[in-house]
């Protein structure tokens, strides 16, 4: 069962050459306590969407179709204040940066009763306790509430930033790239509270990240975006080791594997497209090295494979054999 289902979702950015669809008919399926990972690279629309989910785009962003199913019902249809009265209570937000999160001139303490006390509804000495336990839950000493932002360390301040979002018990937690920041020990130590926290609570999580090696380690389900559109989707493992899209064989290629001394990485040539004026086809063809006139002219739909995966390419069919060529380097060179 879906607790988020999103519908032809266009988001899109008033700019002085005019709107950008950043996010371009979009569907995604979010299953009750779940880790889905959101994996493409810069500029695809992963932060767009997330936000627009949350509702806190900028001034200049809008949700321009579409629909969003959360808990049974369309939150396009809310108020302002009813999707603000979301916030915090039944959807929270992890962003990139923990000092986005948190204010450098307050102490924890202080941050944590803010959310608890004004929007929980919890009396002084229950958020007290309560900030001790969420303190507690994320692995952090509950006599460092007493602190500021700057006396954390990275690690540190992203636990914090998470019991924050933690503090009302919601049922969707959107992280967007909560690791990036972090070196590569950290970034493992965070995601098993991640992980940890969303077995425990039975929490639903979206992880938007460019790398891959993220949502191997994290995620039960995988929805690959490019270009402001979900091009393959799936259980993660399955997505992972047998890739039907092109963009998919990249990525994966594109990041070491450290059982695997011998792999060469293999870069995606080019740029992603102007998605003020996107091509008529596949959003991939420029970059693709299995392209033909066909995907150059016709944008091909999101099908299915097999009882759980999607992907929106017409060589799907072929995917075996591709998956083989995308592993030589000189495939993609070729594009160049």
């Amino acid at each position: 069962m879906s607790l988020l289902s999103v519908r032809d979702l266009t988001v899109t950015y008033d700019t002085q050459r005019g709107p950008v669809r950043a996010v371009d008919g979009l569907d995604l399926d979010v299953p009750a306590g779940s880790i889905t990972g959101l994996v493409g690279e810069s500029g695809c629309g992963k932060s767009t969407l997330g936000r627009a989910l949350m509702g806190v785009l900028p001034d200049r962003g809008k949700i321009a179709a579409g629909e969003v199913i959360f808990e049974g019902q369309d939150l396009q249809t809310f108020s302002a204040s009813a999707r603000r009265a979301l916030r915090w209570r039944r959807m929270a937000f992890i962003p990139q940066t923990a000092m986005n999160a948190l204010d450098p001139v307050q102490r924890l303490s202080a941050q944590m009763a803010e959310i608890l006390i004004e929007r929980g509804g919890l009396s002084g000495r229950e958020a007290t306790a309560r900030s001790s336990e969420l303190f507690r839950l994320v692995g952090l000493d509950p006599a460092r509430l007493a602190a500021y932002p700057h006396h954390f360390s990275g690690g540190m301040r992203q636990r914090a930033s998470i019991a924050l979002a933690l503090a009302l018990n919601p049922s969707l937690v959107i992280a967007d790239e909560p690791v990036t920041a972090l070196d590569v020990i950290v970034q493992r130590q965070v995601l098993d509270v991640l992980r940890e926290l969303q077995a425990r609570l039975q929490l639903s999580m979206i992880l938007v990240t460019h790398d891959m090696a993220v949502v191997a380690y994290a995620c039960d389900r995988v929805a690959v975006m490019y270009a402001g559109q979900i091009v393959e989707a799936g259980l993660a493992a399955e997505v992972l080791e047998r890739p039907l899209h092109p963009y998919t064989m990249g990525l994966t290629h594109a990041f070491p594997d450290v059982h695997d001394s011998q792999m060469s990485l293999v870069p995606i040539e080019g740029s992603p497209p102007d998605l003020h004026t996107p091509p008529p086809g596949c959003r991939f063809a420029a970059r693709c090295p299995f392209a033909d006139a066909r995907c150059n002219n016709e944008p091909p739909p999101s099908r299915p494979f097999g009882p759980d995966h999607l992907v929106a390419c017409w060589h799907a069919e072929d995917a075996t054999t591709l998956r083989g060529r995308a592993a030589d380097p000189q495939t993609w060179a070729a594009i160049a």
